[in-house]
């Protein structure tokens, strides 16, 4: 698990250098760097060391024949039976490293070893013969790549603060990411904030070299009902079991995050088969109600302990109650993609507090919503399919539940049922996906009137999911939706960057393909119905979890925005949000956007959650502003006779 950078084009040694320290965190045990002026070539990586801690594991590294050189971030769960099948070949290993299995799988497969790899990574490879740079990003898309074409080259990175250091990169702001942000609180699909970014998306490669870039995905995520499926909660236990064994591989003290959850439980309970109890650590936030119930947040520690002492495990229980108002900038600019989810916040205290106690691997239960069901959605999903049996009754429940108080959490979301079951299916989902009642029409008003052409609210990238699966049922739309955007550039995205600002590495066995394909063959009426989310999940862990935890209902994981808002953040709010930061910044309209507020602060509408994604927007855009590139070194900016030159797309 590391932090990588690179390029192809007739940039400076210098700014490699700088690219690469940029992404310091991640890799806190060692750097290496490669540059080649004559190639045009820079590759960086910075090492947190999990697997073969020695220097001979070190990178970039390169085949014994000098052909191929990797800079990788990731770890490779099944390479020691690759190993195996690579030395049955003939292949001699210097290492104990999963980077060099990797590497050498790569020589003797291409794109092909893809296929073969359980784990999740990034890498590029650099080809010295046919003077060719290959990436490729894992099948969920648990580990972050971005990057740039450029009319002077190609660049990329693990992050986005490396590629801002570039001088040639141009800092346009993409107003259909903006929209993106503003309709669901994160980035989805491959747009970032900035328009000359983009993200590499999960389970695709590319490939560039003098032709140009190529992209091409090597396996999407499987739809509902593909084949028949062993639906026993046995066979899901032992498969769980199988998976966190695997992921538990390191040369390195594993813990896990345990939030007394059905999730971080069974991964807990699953680790409990394959490690000696008493030798593994956890961690679980431990925060206060501020909320006083305005938002659907809790405290989990109670139901922590209880999974804990059932389990035999040690439970470190790490206070999250951060000056939210200090935090949040750096909270927005490390995420790369300003996602408006204090969660981030949560996930990296959580890690820095592992890190205090010695321990720089963590399994977490991310995804087990996204596979089994758990939110809120999915139970208003399968409403609105029942009710669509018969005729008029959406319209008649729709009308009714409008009419629900929205002071109290169960009045407003039964005001958004409503309002959901109101809609055509297409439009039902895509707001159903957004985490405030502020719809798309409403949105778009919000953006300054030279950017509304062409926008409608919804996110392109979620229509594709929403094409590709028509027919199917509504909640198995929306699981597929989450698969492929929800989990990868929400969760999967916070997840990673957050650990890693502190130099840890989360695994997340739920989202491991074998468990993704499993679940996809299983029918909907295993994971839900009407009165239970994950229904399968919790049944395959009677006997191990405590039966108050399996029976808990879902709870949000992040802070009380609505009562922040108001209270302590008040002020922000009403700078990042004020006529004068508006207009200058030129994204959104001071008029609709004090509309907006002044709203919200009176009670008249729940707007927290699109208020909210127009301040991270702002701070973003801030610290990008506050970011200096790194200027060319002229000895080594010039591109020597026979480098690779490229004509790519401005």
């Amino acid at each position: 698990m590391c932090g990588i950078a690179g390029f192809l084009g007739p940039w400076s040694g210098a700014l490699l250098s700088a690219m690469t320290e940029a992404i310091a965190h991640r890799g806190p045990d060692g750097s290496g760097l490669v540059f080649e002026p004559a190639a045009g070539l820079g590759l960086g990586h910075r090492r947190l060391s999990i697997i073969d801690l020695s220097n001979v594991a070190a990178q970039p590294m390169r085949t014994p024949d000098g052909r191929y050189l990797i800079t990788y971030n990731g770890e490779i769960y099944n390479y020691r039976a690759l190993r195996r099948a690579l030395a049955a070949d003939g292949v001699r290993f210097q290492s104990d490293s999963d980077t060099e299995i990797l590497l050498a799988l790569f020589a003797h497969e291409g794109l092909a070893c893809l296929d073969r790899l359980d784990g999740i990574f990034a890498f590029a490879v650099w080809d010295t013969v046919e003077r060719r740079l290959t990436l490729a990003r894992d099948h969920l898309g648990v580990k972050p790549l971005y990057y740039a074409e450029l009319p002077r080259g190609f660049l990329f990175a693990s992050e986005i603060k490396s590629l801002a250091l570039c001088p040639d990169l141009p800092r346009d702001i993409d107003p259909a990411t903006v929209a993106d942000l503003m309709a669901t609180a994160w980035s989805a699909g491959e747009g970032t904030m900035l328009r000359a970014v983009r993200k590499l998306r999960p389970g695709c490669a590319m490939v560039v070299d003098d032709d140009g870039v190529r992209i091409t995905r090597y396996y999407r995520t499987p739809l509902a009902g593909a084949a028949a499926s062993d639906s026993s909660p046995g066979a899901l236990r032992d498969l769980i079991d199988t998976v966190v064994a695997d992921q538990m591989v390191a040369d390195v003290e594993v813990g896990a995050l345990l939030s007394g959850g059905v999730d971080s439980s069974a991964i807990v309970a699953s680790m409990c088969r394959a490690a000696e109890p008493a030798r593994i650590t956890t961690f679980c936030a431990s925060v206060s109600d501020a909320g006083g119930g305005a938002d659907n947040f809790g405290d989990d520690l109670a139901h922590a302990r209880e999974v804990a002492e059932a389990l035999g495990v040690r439970l470190i229980e790490v206070p999250t109650e951060a000056d939210l108002l200090d935090e949040l900038p750096a909270m927005v600019w490390s995420l790369d993609e300003p996602s408006a989810d204090f969660a981030a916040l949560q996930t990296r205290l959580l890690a820095r507090a592992a890190r205090e106690d010695g321990i720089k691997v963590l399994l977490s239960g991310v995804g087990g919503d996204d596979l089994f069901t758990g939110y809120g959605r999915h139970t208003a999903a399968m409403i609105y399919a029942r009710l669509g049996h018969v005729p008029g009754a959406r319209s008649v429940a729709s009308r009714l539940l409008r009419r629900a108080d929205p002071e109290s959490l169960r009045g407003r979301r039964l005001q958004r049922m409503g309002a959901l079951l109101g809609m055509a299916e297409d439009e039902m989902l895509e707001e159903a996906m957004s985490f405030s009642p502020v719809t798309g029409p409403e949105r778009v008003r919000l953006f300054a009137a030279h950017l509304r052409d062409g926008m409608d609210g919804h996110s392109a990238a979620l229509r594709d999911s929403l094409g590709t699966t028509r027919g199917r049922h509504p909640v198995e739309r929306l699981l597929d939706m989450e698969l492929n955007g929800f989990l990868p550039d929400l969760n999967l995205n916070y997840s990673d960057k957050m650990a890693m600002r502190e130099g840890v590495e989360i695994r997340v066995p739920l989202v491991d393909r074998r468990l993704v394909a499993h679940a996809a063959r299983l029918p909907l009426s295993a994971r839900m119905d009407l009165r239970r989310t994950k229904k399968i999940l919790r049944r395959s862990q009677r006997g191990r979890v405590p039966g108050s935890v399996l029976g808990r209902p879902k709870q949000g994981f992040g802070v009380p925005i609505r009562a922040w808002l108001r209270g302590p953040a008040r002020a922000l709010m009403e700078e990042l949000t004020g006529a004068t930061v508006i207009e200058a910044r030129g994204l959104f309209d001071a008029d609709a956007a004090t509309a907006l507020r002044e709203g919200f602060l009176a009670g008249r509408n729940d707007a927290a959650m699109t208020l909210f994604p127009m301040m991270t927007a702002e701070l973003w855009c801030r610290a990008l502003d506050g970011t200096e590139t790194v200027g060319s070194d002229d000895s080594t900016s010039v591109l020597q006779p026979g480098a690779s030159r490229f004509t790519l797309s401005p």
